[in-house]
């Protein structure tokens, strides 16, 4: 089925009308005990339990630049530079999403299924859906009021992450999936006569599109908030960009349905995907009717 969907290219339009920071509280630092020759034996934290240095994640490398990129978005909305960044990174968060998948299977070296592959990938992109959650609540300090100028990146950013995860899932399943020989991120997959004689398959088949769905569904919450806070800060009188966005809709609809004739994802409702994404669209596309609602009322008026 052929795609008009949009994708990372300069045809976007990511960019920030407010100039507010990102305020983020900032992260303690530990440092490790190896380094000091200064502390004796005594206070090393091996031999004290209680002075035992907490073991603290590290922070994600994606998480980091994401919130650089949302910082010089919010601060430098204008910025060529910013915008080239948060393009570039779009595909460094695929190729983040897809290494766990790849790992996993070094360790178990069993092939898997490719709902299970694409069902790995969309947990890989769980960092970036929880880092914009979080940005979209953050609120000014001292106030009850959310920082400005997220929206617009955050759904920019979000429709093209889902748009190449897409366009990841379409071409894999079509074969033209090519790697590097020294960066290999395409674990083997069955094929349907292994899947035939494996009995195993139906059950792994149903979860793997259970826990899909449950991320897509997570990827919609998230997403709808960016449409309407890009809506509120971005999208009063704004006939261009209304039109825009209904266009986005339904290329973001043409995709879904493609994901879902391809992985089976959303297919208990609907073999065209309707469920998938759904409020999203539905945000999307009241955002368009509502303009057009007002434009009539204007003419009607005159």
């Amino acid at each position: 089925m052929p795609s008009t969907r949009y994708s990372a290219s300069p045809r976007k339009y990511i960019n920030s009308s407010d100039t507010e920071p990102f305020d983020t509280p900032p992260r303690k630092r530990l440092r490790p005990a190896d380094n000091d020759e200064g502390a004796s034996q005594s206070s090393s934290p091996s031999s004290s339990p209680r002075k035992r240095q907490r073991k603290s994640r590290k922070p994600q490398s994606t998480d980091v630049e994401l919130e650089q990129i949302l910082r010089d978005c919010l601060v430098k909305p204008t910025s060529h530079d910013a915008v080239l960044r948060l393009k570039e990174f779009l595909e460094f968060i695929m190729h983040e999403a897809k290494r766990p998948a790849m790992d996993r299977w070094k360790q178990d070296e069993k092939p898997l299924l490719e709902t299970e592959l694409y069902a790995q990938w969309l947990e890989g992109l769980d960092n970036v859906m929880s880092a914009i959650e979080i940005a979209l609540s953050a609120k000014v300090p001292g106030t009850r009021k959310r920082v400005k100028g997220l929206g617009r990146a955050s759904y920019h950013l979000l429709y093209n992450v889902i748009d190449e995860f897409i366009d990841e899932v379409n071409a894999h399943h079509d074969g033209f999936s090519l790697s590097s020989p020294e960066d290999n991120l395409y674990p083997p997959t069955m094929t349907l006569a292994e899947e035939a004689n494996d009995p195993s398959t139906d059950d792994r088949s149903e979860e793997a599109v259970r826990q899909a769905e449950v991320c897509l569904k997570k990827f919609d919450r998230v997403m709808a908030d960016a449409v309407r806070r890009y809506k509120v800060e971005c999208g009063r009188s704004n006939a261009s960009l209304a039109s825009r966005i209904s266009d986005m809709e339904y290329s973001l609809a043409r995709g879904c349905c493609l994901l879902c004739e391809q992985t089976g994802f959303g297919s208990n409702e609907s073999d065209m995907g309707f469920s998938l994404m759904q409020e999203t669209q539905e945000v999307m596309t009241h955002w368009k009717s509502e303009y057009d609602n007002c434009e009539d009322q204007l003419v009607d008026s005159d």
